[in-house]
């Protein structure tokens, strides 16, 4: 791989969604829908102005890997604590039942059993990333809604680790007991990963940073998050599980180490430039073509999960004493297909456990979804006030 071809994509994809990004947000939308037409116009399916495809995918891989440690910064488990009933017994409500009645449906329609557990798991997750940033634009995260939806998003962080080791032990082909060793060894794997990253985040590097010329040099915090997010996605491939998941669970880990809130003010830069990263690879995957010989589907589709997860999530908040208004809202929030569920299906395709057709719908309608977020976030006050 030329690394100047892989620079020079890296730089075109930047670039259109800088420009897209400005012209969305020219018109009061929200930037990421523009990185999203910006990877869509730029991808082999329209413009097709990327010259090296595979190198844009090793790039935005290791993306994603780097913006879910982001998001694992923002988790920890006292916050989750600080948030309730909600967080846990709500996000719990949410997944299970979404899940549930997604896989029941897709059932209905036609699919085999395996297939349909995945669409379910796909749907049942929502995007902390888009929902978290447009709650922070519009100062609504201190909200009733506002943080009721925070906790069911990081209850789904949570779900999304024996998801994602569910939909690849469906993909296996061996026999019950080689099923068995697969998940323990991948249970086992994540626990000897998740252990050595505490062992050297709150207990060894904490003595070496905590030095007085470590203290002065604002840089080490920094170089200590890029080798712990790279170094754990690595870790974590060698060990033969999900990358992302290994960085997002040191994220996890280091949001509770000495340095967290210096990190997390220092980062920030960072955090944009995976996002953009992110939302434009995401929009590459589009095939326009594809998505107007089956706009009926699409549209359909997009329907039904919105409105169906509106009303899951606001059953979940109503379960738990939140206000009608309140659970409205929340569920408005929680309507769209998230960034983790991208990863569901890329492992269901990679195992054979969903086709090329299926893939292409679930991300068609998941990319729909956050099109339409920023619309239902900003609907969620007015319909809390219509029925409170």
């Amino acid at each position: 791989m030329n690394v100047w071809t892989a620079l020079l994509d890296v730089l075109i994809i930047l670039a259109a969604a800088m420009v897209l990004g400005g012209v969305f947000e020219r018109f009061k939308q929200n930037a990421i829908l523009g990185y999203l037409l910006a990877g869509t116009l730029l991808g082999p399916h329209a413009l097709d102005l990327i010259p090296n495809h595979e190198a844009v995918h090793a790039v935005t891989e290791l993306g994603v890997a780097l913006l879910l440690f982001v998001i694992g910064l923002e988790f920890s488990w006292r916050r989750l604590r600080s948030l309730g009933a909600i967080a846990l017994g709500g996000g719990a409500f949410q997944v299970l039942v979404t899940t549930l009645l997604a896989t029941i449906a897709a059932v209905m329609i036609g699919l085999d059993a395996r297939p349909a557990f995945v669409v379910g798991s796909i749907i049942a997750l929502s995007s902390t990333a888009v929902v978290m940033r447009l709650l922070a634009d519009r100062a609504e995260i201190d909200s009733v809604y506002g943080r009721n939806t925070l906790g069911i998003l990081l209850f789904q962080d949570i779900a999304v680790v024996p998801i994602v080791l569910a939909v690849s032990v469906l993909g296996g082909d061996g026999t019950l007991s080689q099923i068995h060793w697969a998940v323990a060894r991948a249970i086992g794997a994540a626990l000897l990963l998740a252990g050595t990253l505490y062992l050297l985040l709150n207990h060894i590097v904490p003595r070496l940073l905590r030095s007085r010329e470590a203290t002065r040099n604002r840089d080490l915090p920094i170089l200590l998050t890029m080798v712990t997010a790279m170094g754990s996605a690595w870790a974590a491939h060698a060990l033969g599980i999900s990358p992302v998941l290994g960085a997002f669970v040191a994220g996890v880990i280091l949001a509770e180490s000495p340095f967290a809130t210096q990190i997390r003010s220092d980062i920030t830069p960072l955090k944009t430039l995976f996002v953009t990263l992110f939302f434009s690879s995401i929009g590459i995957l589009i095939n326009p073509v594809w998505v107007l010989e089956h706009w009926a589907a699409v549209m359909a589709m997009v329907a039904a999960i919105i409105f169906g997860k509106i009303i899951v999530a606001s059953v979940a908040g109503r379960l738990f004493r939140a206000s009608p208004g309140h659970s409205i809202a929340t569920g408005f929030c929680l309507a769209q297909v998230g960034e983790f569920s991208f990863m569901v299906a890329d492992v269901g395709r990679s195992g054979g456990v969903i086709s090329r057709d299926l893939f292409e719908l679930m991300t068609t309608v998941a990319v729909t979804t956050l099109m339409v977020t920023p619309y239902l976030v900003a609907a969620a006050p007015r319909g809390a006030r219509l029925v409170d």
